[in-house]
């Protein structure tokens, strides 16, 4: 009896405990599928968002370079052979002064055989500048403002770095292609010394001759300043870089020095990054996908060591022949954290829920063995013969009798076999206590018998006859 009281509550309980736990385990991986598959489908539409964005910060210097071109072709008598002409400057700020309201990035460049160079930029100025130089009086950089150019003021700013723009990259890949081109990155001392990529398209005239170089520079500082600017879910990192793993941009805060300037560097590489995620991003790349040459979109996951991130990965800038790429990385926990909180609320619901179904469970399991508990007290009981409480539970078995299933027949069954017990016995005692009297009373009769067929007995038998016959006769 003791087996089933406790062996039968730890089944009913562990059926129970493990069929809340599977329920819950399909919950929370069915719940974590399609958390992941959530995440993954929010970080593909960031991904495109900025992919849009950053295609339009490279079409932009493009079409711009490809409109002038055109227009300088329509121009014939326009002459660049001398690109410090006041008139001529005059003319290009008062034709380039519809553009700057564009973009702030907006700059365009024109650059002519000579070694003279005429540069109308915005960036990183409160007001849009004019930069002007010519190789054969020294290679000056020399900075004015649009709106005081041509009033006879000194230049705003001066840089004396003998600059020819015949030796940059774009220059000579426009007049060696003699087509429009896009350099590879390089560090323009137009923007002292900072990296930029250039579209360029020469411009010939009607007998082949070199006219001007038209171009335009996409200054990685802006993108970096662009990527900076996004709203983007906290720890979130998007970073560009090249087929061989050099960085480009990102949306991390690059180093300052102390006043202020930014620090000269060549391209890093995502591999040696200081940021654990683009480092750890760097190397899932390449252990993942072989090399940073990524044909189509990618996504993937990554444990940086301070928790895993969801990565995707996209081909960028390809029609332009540069062969960039760009990552954004998203904490799982940033993606995924609302879905755990609910997961975890739920996890503590079935928790309870548990606790409260094995309370049940045992309650259940009681109500049900209690019976056959009963019964087996009552089948001991008939078999020691205590057919009288507290050894027998009548009182019990009677209550087990209302029960309105198996249990109650069982006990209406058993109530009815102990009556019929106690009937029997107590016609059994009655049977038994005559026979005890018929026994005792042949016993006296045989003992009389035994008496009066002994001597003894007969002679006086015969001495009382004669003592009656002598007081007879008397």
């Amino acid at each position: 009896m003791n087996s089933i009281r406790v062996l039968f509550p730890c089944i009913f309980a562990l059926e129970i405990i493990l069929a809340v736990s599977l329920t819950a385990a399909i919950g929370y991986t069915s719940q974590m599928k399609e958390a992941r598959e959530t995440a993954a489908d929010f970080l593909a539409l960031i991904g495109g968002m900025i992919e849009d964005q950053l295609d339009r910060h490279l079409t932009a210097p493009a079409s711009l370079v490809r409109n002038y071109a055109k227009e300088v072709r329509k121009r014939p008598d326009l002459h660049f052979d001398d690109l410090l002409k006041p008139t001529l400057v005059r003319n290009m700020i008062d034709s380039f002064q519809t553009q700057i309201h564009v973009s702030r990035g907006m700059n365009l460049n024109f650059a002519n055989p000579a070694g003279q160079n005429l540069m109308l930029d915005r960036r990183g100025y409160s007001k849009p500048v004019v930069k002007l130089s010519d190789f054969g009086k020294g290679g000056v950089i020399s900075w004015y403002p649009f709106d005081t150019f041509g009033n006879g003021k000194e230049p705003q700013e001066t840089l004396r770095v003998d600059y020819d723009p015949r030796k940059q990259p774009y220059y000579i890949a426009a007049v060696t292609e003699q087509q429009p081109i896009v350099s590879s990155v390089y560090f323009s001392p137009l923007v002292k010394g900072e990296p930029v990529v250039t579209v360029a398209e020469p411009v010939y005239d009607a007998r082949g001759r070199l006219r001007v170089v038209v171009s335009s520079d996409i200054d990685l500082r802006l993108i970096s300043i662009y990527l900076q600017g996004l709203r983007l879910p906290d720890g979130t990192v998007v970073v560009m870089f090249d087929s061989d793993g050099y960085l480009i941009a990102s949306s991390l805060r690059q180093p300052v020095t102390p006043n202020g300037q930014a620090i000269k560097r060549s391209l890093p590489s995502i591999l040696e990054n200081q940021n654990p995620t683009i480092r750890s991003m760097a190397e899932s790349m390449r252990k993942q996908f072989g090399s940073f040459y990524l044909p189509e979109s990618k996504q993937f996951q990554f444990d940086d060591g301070e928790g895993r991130h969801f990565a995707y990965a996209t081909p960028l800038a390809e029609k332009f022949g540069l062969n960039w790429k760009f990552a954004v990385v998203i904490p799982e926990t940033v993606l995924i954290d609302n879905l755990l909180q609910g997961i975890r609320s739920t996890l503590w619901v079935s928790l309870v829920l548990l606790i409260i179904a094995i309370a049940v469970g045992l309650l259940t399991a009681a109500w049900m063995i209690n019976p056959i508990l009963t019964m087996g007290a009552v089948a001991s009981a008939v078999e020691k013969n205590e057919m009288t409480e507290p050894p027998l539970p009548a009182s019990q078995l009677r209550r087990d009798t209302h029960r309105r299933n198996e249990f109650g027949q069982l006990a209406q069954v058993f109530l009815r076999m102990i009556n019929e017990i106690k009937s029997r016995q107590s016609l059994l005692e009655a049977q038994l206590e005559q026979l005890r009297v018929e026994i005792d009373h042949e016993h006296t009769h045989a003992q009389v018998r035994q008496i009066s067929s002994t001597e003894f007995f007969r002679n006086l038998k015969s001495k009382a006859r004669r003592l009656r016959e002598e007081r007879g006769t008397t």
